[in-house]
């Protein structure tokens, strides 16, 4: 029997890693796998579903997206190893950058639609963060277009206005798609028609020229409520996640709808990635340098 395969696509931060933990949740009654797929060079999401994951398998694969030239053996090679162990179902956390418009056509040059069903493609969509970029970064409207569905995350933080403005967004780059709301990260799989097509025989928009600005910070900061004012009022951060040593303690870092926040953590297991717009990074990280 072949097994399922399920690609989470969507914009950084759009919440995918909730949503990956409650599907890992809600699949108890199936035997998974998970891919991870971070555009940092050191990935951030493992240490995130260490406590949901059990005894699945977990394969991590960073700096970049896995449908761009650069990873694509990586992602082909990862997804043969997986196709041998036992799991039913493979999960497939895919980068913000990611356009799996070409998965289709990978799975078959690679011979692996011998082990897999076509890849069911969920693209999470943020109707604050995803609609504001959206006509800025190609991609977004890329992974509307290589989705089977699209899915509006956040609503419990969301208004019905934003999310309107995003539903006729997403029909003007893709009209019959069907679209679904979500709430902390909730997604009954049931619920998700599987009958729209992807156009996932197009090539990929995933090449080296449309990386994104991405640097870690390993280095302890002197001044944590220094730190958090220069995210949160940078006009170039698309993202920060990870763990960091500050004056205050071991801190985890994220940005979500109030802002760039930090919560107390016991330990660093990896260091904090930040993603900046293409050709802006430098400045961010001279400001962020001076802390260290």
């Amino acid at each position: 029997m072949k097994k399922e395969i399920i690609i989470l696509s969507g914009f950084l931060g759009s919440g995918k890693t909730t949503v990956l933990q409650n599907l890992i949740r809600a699949s108890k009654n199936k035997k998974i796998a998970i891919l991870l797929n971070d555009f940092g060079d050191t990935p951030v999401d493992g240490t995130l579903i260490e406590n949901d994951k059990g005894n699945a398998p977990v394969v991590e694969i960073g700096g970049g997206s896995v449908f761009c030239s650069c990873l694509k053996e990586a992602f082909i090679k990862a997804l043969f190893s997986l196709s041998q162990c036992d799991a039913e179902r493979v999960l497939v956390e895919a980068s913000g950058m990611s356009d799996p418009s070409g998965v289709t056509r990978m799975l078959a040059l690679a011979k692996l639609d011998e082990y897999y069903e076509e890849a069911l493609v969920i693209c999470l969509f943020d109707p604050q963060r995803s609609l504001k970029l959206a006509h800025v970064l190609e991609v977004i409207p890329r992974q509307i277009l290589a989705a089977n569905v699209v899915v509006l995350t956040k609503s419990d933080v969301s208004s019905e206005e934003e999310r309107q403005k995003s539903r006729d967004y997403i029909r003007s780059v893709n009209p019959n798609i069907p679209i679904l709301e979500s709430s902390n990260g909730m997604l009954d799989l049931e619920s998700v028609p599987t009958a729209a097509t992807a156009l996932t025989s197009l090539f990929s928009f995933n090449t080296p020229e449309t990386r994104l600005d991405t640097f870690t910070i390993k280095e302890p900061i002197s001044n944590m409520d220094a730190l958090l004012k220069i995210l949160n009022e940078s006009d170039v951060l698309l993202r920060v996640k990870g763990y960091v040593k500050t004056d205050l303690g071991t801190m985890f870092i994220t940005d979500g709808p109030q802002g760039v926040t930090a919560q107390v953590a016991p330990t660093t297991p990896v260091p904090l990635t930040v993603i900046c717009m293409q050709n802006k990074g430098k400045v961010l990280h001279e400001q962020i340098k001076e802390l260290l």
